[in-house]
């Protein structure tokens, strides 16, 4: 991830008093977004701060429109009821582009990640090059929002957020989209985007967007439930991509590149991969490789070939050719999940990405397969991603107002 905000000069110029400030005052921010306080009185008792600390930072948050105070609140406690306090979800909006093989996705967020407005836009790839492709991306960016974009408002707008399928190499200044999108794009042209439209530019790969969102989602099914806090989430299409939450925190490692189970070898003298090695996990089950393997089969039992993962998720559970095939390919991916369960100590798994068109037979061999291994594996909670649709753009505004977002700084 990287974040390029306006005044990168003034950042470190802060404070002692000053970061208390702006920790309490994004903990009201947070409580007020979450519903878990709803007045000034219950904000007193959950932060241990005074009456009076509570209502001036309450104040700055209302003049910068963020929240407001509304009719009273309903309560079983003898006395005045309190005014109850409300998140001003329009005021601010977050605009999140996710980069895809055939083109853009750009929505439109408010303060509580609800869709305001999306779109498909495909990228004309020519003048784009593997040097650099970031201001190509950059110039669609800015004709989404200043030609297509009906509600976007850059007055409101918090951050511009990209979803990019791949790595931040930190030591080139480098996005590297290589395997997924065959291109990259560096951290100049990103700060040149900043420049010309005068907004602070978050940057977040899109596994741990999706990620993100699917530990929101559960927190939200779960309130204060453990469960949530540890979790792996597997994105699979035309590569496979891991996230890691631990502890409720996204583990990147200190390289950006913690999670990259699609190059777990399964066979080291297999198919060769990009990255030099033989037999990564990604040249057998990402989703053209798992079609390709339906069509052999296919081929062989004289069958018509499926066009699309969800036309074999249809097919295969009566056909036996395209059977064996998917549940061939749900062995293989076995290989890469316990070995990551092995290293990382988790038990729940969620899978994303498309591959829940082939359905619960093929979630349940996975889970024999993964079960079989060793008595390691005990309690593994396996799952499609449940997050819905939006997930990637929601997860990136979520992540950006939970971790990122700072009130007076």
């Amino acid at each position: 991830m990287k974040y390029l905000p306006l005044d990168t000069a003034g950042v470190n110029r802060t404070g002692y008093q000053q970061q208390v400030k702006e920790s309490n005052i994004k903990r009201i921010f947070d409580l007020v977004r979450s519903g878990k306080c709803k007045s000034r009185a219950e904000l007193v008792r959950v932060m241990n701060l005074s009456a009076t600390s509570v209502s001036v930072l309450v104040e700055e948050l209302a003049a910068r429109g963020l929240i407001y105070e509304t009719g009273p609140k309903q309560t079983s406690l003898p006395g005045r009821r309190p005014i109850s306090l409300r998140l001003n979800s329009d005021e601010r909006q977050i605009a999140v582009f996710t980069l895809l093989r055939e083109g853009v996705r750009y929505t439109l967020l408010n303060l509580e990640c609800q869709v305001l407005e999306s779109g498909f836009f495909p990228l004309n790839s020519a003048g784009q090059t593997d040097e650099d492709a970031g201001d190509s991306y950059a110039a669609l960016f800015e004709e989404i929002l200043s030609k297509h974009a009906k509600r976007f408002d850059r007055q409101r707008a918090l951050v511009i957020g990209i979803n990019f399928p791949g790595l931040f190499i930190e030591s080139e200044h480098l996005f590297s989209n290589k395997s997924a999108l065959g291109t990259r794009f560096s951290e100049a042209s990103m700060r040149r985007l900043r420049e010309r439209v005068g907004l602070p530019i978050f940057l977040f790969n899109g596994t741990r967007s999706l990620a993100y969102a699917e530990k929101k989602h559960l927190d939200a099914a779960h309130p204060d439930s453990p469960e949530t806090q540890d979790m792996v989430f597997i994105e699979i299409r035309e590569r496979i991509s891991c996230a890691i939450i631990s502890g409720g925190v996204i583990y990147t490692g200190p390289y950006h590149v913690a999670g990259e189970i699609g190059h777990f070898t399964i066979d080291y003298n297999g198919r060769p991969c990009f990255c030099g090695n033989k037999g990564c996990l990604e040249r057998y089950v990402n989703q053209s490789a798992i079609l390709e393997d339906a069509r052999q089969a296919c081929e062989a039992a004289g069958l018509k070939a499926p066009a699309s993962l969800e036309e074999l998720g249809k097919r295969y559970p009566n056909e036996p050719a395209l059977h064996a095939s998917v549940m061939n390919s749900a062995r293989l991916l076995a290989f890469g999940l316990y070995s990551i369960l092995c290293s990382s100590g988790m038990r729940r798994i969620a899978l994303g990405g498309g591959i829940e068109a082939l359905g619960e037979a093929f979630l349940r061999e996975l889970y024999r397969a993964i079960c079989a291994r060793n008595v390691l594996i005990r309690h593994l909670d396996l799952s499609y991603a449940q997050a819905g649709p939006d997930a990637v753009s929601v997860g990136l505004a979520q992540y950006f107002l939970d971790k990122v977002y700072t009130i007076t700084t």
